[in-house]
């Protein structure tokens, strides 16, 4: 017996670790661009950019893992089943589930690895990146603008850049504030526009060139325009970029316990609800560990998938659980479900399946035998 777990944790582990580093650096490909522009092309010190990639990697991690378990689970026991091995372990006497039993210890031993993880790891990680995203923006403003993105990282203000010229004026710049808290939003337009650092009074000053402003005034019915040549804003940053160290941690960046006592605090129900939900997510993703080996190992002997067809399916797979995940995730921060529902739903949909397969498989049902039967028959 312990020789038949042993070959099923060789079986596993190879393709384990393989789907791992690969999705890994699929994920973290296109992060490589956006930070070797901030080395080259906004002369950001290449520390802190390294600083920021790796501080990006936990949060990676934190799904690929269970994507990997989920793919190699599927491909090892379609394998198995294909080559006929799951055949000639039967006629020895082991049952399936001895089969399915090392690969879920290994699961339950991934789980509580991940929920470690997720509690200190990645939050820790997110303020890292958060800190030293501020640092680099204390210095050098510009490494947050880019093209045809929405910069919200100035507080009070949101600005869309249609266009970054390589003389380092901007071409139709949009600029989005409230000048008081009950005021109407102030929309400003404006041909071209430069940003300008003041490091040392932790200011940036945003110059706008040629341009309308614009703006509501319901007390008078009326809509207001004004037109300029030349208009700066002043950006004072201050309160955000003076004392790295008061940067304030945003539930992406707490702990569990953090978490649990900032949902004892708050009294805004919105607020309340993001915090629920970011709870049960770092729970059940690590979970997912053991429900997606337990629902993958009885769908590759049921399908019998191997080498490409079992990775595509294993794509399709994490595609199918990430939406649901995703999907709950949205109806739980909106208040359409309670979080844990909305969480765990996913989880547990697969733990039935994986049960009613599991069944299937080992009795040989009809269904079974029919579904292989078509899919592994031969031309005549």
């Amino acid at each position: 017996m312990k020789i038949t777990y042993r070959y099923i944790l060789m079986e596993i582990m190879p393709t384990f670790l393989i789907t791992v580093s690969m999705l890994t650096f699929l994920f973290m490909t296109n992060k490589v661009f956006l930070l070797l522009d901030l080395v080259l092309n906004k002369k950001a010190p290449l520390g802190d950019t390294l600083i920021l990639y790796f501080s990006l990697m936990p949060f990676v991690l934190s799904l690929t893992i269970p994507m990997s378990m989920m793919v190699a689970t599927l491909l090892a026991f379609g394998r198995l089943s294909s080559d006929m091995e799951v055949t000639a372990f039967k006629s020895s006497g082991i049952h399936l589930f001895h089969l399915i039993a090392p690969v879920l210890a290994f699961g339950a031993l991934v789980t509580v690895g991940m929920l470690y993880f997720n509690d200190k790891i990645l939050p820790a990680a997110n303020y890292a990146f958060k800190q030293t995203h501020f640092k680099i923006l204390q210095k050098q403003a510009d490494v947050a603008i880019r093209e045809r993105v929405f910069i919200d990282q100035f507080e009070g203000y949101q600005f869309y850049i249609d266009h970054l010229n390589t003389d380092g004026l901007f071409s139709q710049v949009k600029v989005f504030n409230h000048w008081a808290p009950q005021a109407p939003l102030q929309t400003t337009l404006a041909k071209t526009g430069s940003l300008e650092s003041v490091p040392k009074k932790y200011q940036i000053l945003f110059h706008l060139n040629d341009g309308v402003m614009s703006w509501d005034n319901d007390n008078y019915q009326t809509y207001n325009r004004l037109y300029f040549q030349h208009y700066t804003i002043h950006l004072k940053l201050e309160n955000q970029l003076s004392h790295m160290t008061d940067i304030k941690k945003d539930y992406e960046e707490m702990d569990l316990n953090e978490i649990s006592n900032e949902i004892a605090a708050t009294t805004d129900n919105d607020r309340k609800r993001s915090l629920r939900s970011e709870f049960q997510k770092r729970i059940s993703l690590p979970f997912a560990c053991v429900i997606l080996i337990w629902f993958c190992a009885p769908l590759g002997l049921w399908t019998k998938s191997k080498g490409f067809i079992g990775f595509v399916l294993g794509l399709v797979m994490i595609f199918v659980y990430y939406l649901m995940f995703t999907v709950g995730q949205i109806m739980s921060e909106r208040g359409i479900v309670n979080p844990v529902i909305g969480l765990w739903w996913p989880n547990l949909l697969l733990l039935i399946c994986g049960c009613f397969i599991y069944y299937l498989v080992v009795t040989e049902h009809s269904a079974f035998k029919s579904f292989t039967g078509f899919t592994h028959k031969k031309p005549a």
